[in-house]
């Protein structure tokens, strides 16, 4: 979103500073930490419509709004009408495709999440119907999200790419039951978190269930308790099947073993059968695909010229 300086009088015609520090995880979640003068960050990402932002407000400083004027108590979120107070601490939340205005009246720290459709596809079926607004983060997992968001905005400049993965793991299944949590959130339409939550709840099993090379999908539609015509339907409003969600899933858990120290012991073969793959050649046929080189290729660049296979 645009920034813009906020205040009274002549602010606009003041010098405004700022520090901007951002990492970008392999999903395409961006991370920033932003620490300025009063300002004003408004508008929507017209071009990922699909996809989800968060705001934290880690700490306010000052009582004037940079034109000598005194600065409002709180920092504010507004949109269509309808606006909140942010506190120090606070957790905001909103889809990228509908206009925002968080107001920043005094010198601030605040840590900022963009994440993409490919980060919450498809356990967050419906990024566009949520609404924005200022999530209670007091109690539960949303108090846990808020920790977790404080955490983060400490500890951004030393995240290496590895941790990163785990931090985007971390991000989207606290969204997502944070959104669970409060079905006012979701815009407050019971169909669609219903079926959000049993959109999570077959994705738990599955994840559950990668490493067995033969699990079906009326497997996982018995376990679940629906019909396998029931479980179509659920993974047909996210724009995948259940073969494509499942190839994902054991793809992406081959891309981080092959990257991972841990892992290093493992041949190429032995990492793709260990999460369900049967034929070596697919794997890697698949992996490309997805990821736009090999197998081979990308555990050397992760671990070094003395780990090819």
């Amino acid at each position: 979103m645009p920034a813009s300086p906020a205040g009274h009088g002549g602010l606009a015609s003041r010098r405004f500073a700022g520090r901007v520090t951002q990492v970008v995880t392999p999903l395409g979640i961006e991370i920033t930490r932003l620490d300025g003068s009063p300002q004003r960050i408004a508008g929507r990402y017209a071009a990922q419509s699909d996809g989800v932002w968060l705001a934290m407000l880690l700490a306010e400083t000052g009582t004037e709004d940079g034109g000598g004027n005194a600065a409002p108590a709180h920092a504010t979120l507004a949109t269509e009408g309808a606006s909140w107070t942010l506190p120090v601490g606070g957790v905001a939340c909103g889809p990228l495709a509908v206009d925002a205005v968080l107001t920043l009246p005094r010198s601030f720290s605040m840590l900022y999440v963009r994440l993409p459709r490919l980060a919450l596809h498809p356990r967050l079926l419906a990024p566009t119907q949520l609404r924005v607004g200022v999530l209670e983060s007091k109690a539960g997992i949303r108090r846990v999200l808020a920790g977790f968001l404080q955490s983060l905005g400490q500890a951004i400049e030393a995240m290496d790419a590895r941790q990163l993965r785990a931090i985007e793991l971390a991000l989207s299944e606290l969204l997502i039951g944070c959104v669970l949590s409060d079905p006012t959130y979701g815009g407050g339409e019971p169909p669609v978190n219903r079926r959000i939550a049993a959109m999570h709840g077959l994705c738990q099993l599955i994840e559950a269930e990668l490493t067995n090379p033969d699990l079906t999908m009326t497997a996982i539609a018995r376990k679940h308790g629906i019909s396998p015509r029931g479980l179509q339907k659920l993974f047909a409003a996210t724009g995948q099947n259940f073969s494509q969600y499942l190839r994902q899933r054991r793809l992406a858990r081959c891309h981080d073993d092959l990257a991972s120290p841990l892992s290093a012991h493992l041949s190429i073969s032995e990492i793709c059968f260990r999460w369900g793959f049967n034929d070596a050649a697919h794997f890697s046929r698949s992996f490309r695909a997805a990821y736009g080189r090999t197998p081979r290729a990308w555990r050397r660049d992760a671990l070094g010229d003395g780990h090819e296979d």
